[in-house]
C-alpha cells in the first residue's frame, strides 16, 4: 500500500529536497541523475521539486550555492578570529573545500555546461570572492587601490591552482611516473603558499 505524503512546510520541504540532491549527487554524476530520481529518494513528487527549483539544473545549482555558502562561512570565521590575515588558514580553508569530491564534480559539471551559475565565481558564488576580498582588506586595515588588487589576484591564483591541482592530480602524477601521495600534496601546498607568500609580501611592508 503506498503510503501518504507527508505534509511539510515550504522552508521544510525546499532543505529536505536539497538534501537528498546531495544524497543522490555524491553518488551517481549529474548527468546520470534526473529530478525523478530526486524526488524518490526525499519522499516528494517530481512536481513539488518542479515547483521549488523549476529544472534539475535549478537543483544542481542550488546544491552549490548552499555547498559554497557554507565554504564561505568557514572561511569568513577563520578571518574573524584571527589576530591576523593568515595565508595558511586560507589555504587549509581551500583544500579542506576542494576534499569534497561532491562539490568538485558538481563545479567540474557547471563549468563543462557553462551554465550561468558558474561565470559567478569558483568557490564562492554571488561575489561572494568580492566579500571575502573585503574582509580581509578590512582585517588588514589597508584600503589602498594596490592592495585589493593584490588580494584580488592571489585569490584568483590560490582558486586556480588548488582547484587544477585536486583536478588534475592522478592525470599529473601518472605523466610525472609518480603514485599519488599525501606527501607530495603536502609539497604542492606548501609550493603555492611560498609563491602567495611572495605575491603578498610588499603588503606586508606596505603595513609597517
Amino acid at each position: 500500500m503506498k503510503l501518504p505524503r507527508r505534509r511539510r512546510e515550504p522552508e521544510e520541504a525546499r532543505g529536505e529536497i536539497l538534501d537528498a540532491a546531495e544524497r543522490v549527487l555524491a553518488e551517481r554524476p549529474p548527468d546520470a541523475v534526473g529530478l525523478a530520481d530526486i524526488a524518490r529518494d526525499a519522499g516528494v513528487s517530481h512536481a513539488l521539486v518542479s515547483h521549488y527549483f523549476g529544472t534539475y539544473v535549478g537543483v544542481v545549482d542550488a546544491v552549490l550555492e548552499r555547498r559554497r555558502a557554507a565554504v564561505r562561512a568557514r572561511m569568513m570565521a577563520r578571518i574573524a578570529k584571527a589576530d591576523l590575515v593568515d595565508l595558511d588558514e586560507l589555504l587549509d580553508a581551500l583544500f579542506e573545500a576542494l576534499s569534497d569530491r561532491t562539490f568538485v564534480r558538481l563545479s567540474l559539471w557547471a563549468l563543462a555546461a557553462e551554465r550561468p551559475s558558474a561565470s559567478e565565481g569558483f568557490p564562492l558564488p554571488a561575489q561572494g570572492m568580492r566579500l571575502l576580498a573585503e574582509a580581509i582588506v578590512e582585517r588588514l586595515g589597508d584600503r589602498r587601490a594596490e592592495t585589493r588588487r593584490r588580494i584580488e589576484q592571489a585569490m584568483v591564483v590560490a582558486g586556480s591552482a588548488v582547484f587544477g591541482y585536486v583536478v588534475a592530480r592522478g592525470a599529473w602524477m601518472g605523466a610525472l611516473g609518480r603514485e599519488p601521495s599525501a606527501a607530495f600534496d603536502r609539497s604542492v601546498r606548501r609550493a603555492i603558499g611560498e609563491m602567495l607568500r611572495g605575491f603578498t609580501a610588499p603588503l606586508a611592508e606596505g603595513a609597517t
